[in-house]
């Protein structure tokens, strides 16, 4: 979880507060003129059957001008924020792409805890181990960065 101000979160839900939007595709910011529209939501379930482990997924969709996009794009980021304090929304990865007639286009992308829907196998593991053993191997056979934050309150 993201640390923010108390004038953060004071301000987040104001009916005049504009928020920040900056969105980077292949490491590039996106003129925010060209962003038409933008949504954030999350998936869970995407084939209508629960299981134990099931991963929920946040998604971006977004539309924008053809103009915007580079020649190949598959990585997203975004970021959010309110005055100078900015919070990141996450990494993506392109899921849909739905071409208009009108030079725009709608981009849907999830982040990478979709990776995460598998089958877990680890048994290659020599037990007993640490939970945190267990976690780099997961990562690994997802394909998913492992990062550690720490967050100290004095």
């Amino acid at each position: 979880m993201y640390q923010t101000s108390d004038q953060y979160k004071e301000r987040i839900y104001a009916d005049n507060t504009r928020h920040l939007l900056n969105l980077y595709i292949e490491g590039e910011q996106v003129n925010p003129d060209y962003i038409l529209d933008f949504k954030v939501s999350h998936v869970l379930f995407s084939d209508g059957k629960f299981s134990l482990g099931s991963v929920t997924a946040k998604c971006v969709e977004f539309r924008i001008y053809k103009d915007a996009l580079p020649n190949a794009y598959h990585n997203i980021y975004v970021e959010t924020g309110v005055n100078d304090e900015i919070v990141p929304v996450g990494y993506f990865i392109l899921d849909n792409i739905e071409k208009h007639d009108d030079y725009t286009v709608t981009i849907k992308a999830i982040d990478h805890m979709i990776k995460f829907e598998f089958n877990y196998d680890g048994s290659q593991l020599t037990y007993p181990c640490m939970m945190l053993t267990i976690l780099r191997d997961i990562c690994l056979k997802a394909g998913v960065e492992l990062r550690f934050y720490f967050f100290f309150k004095c």
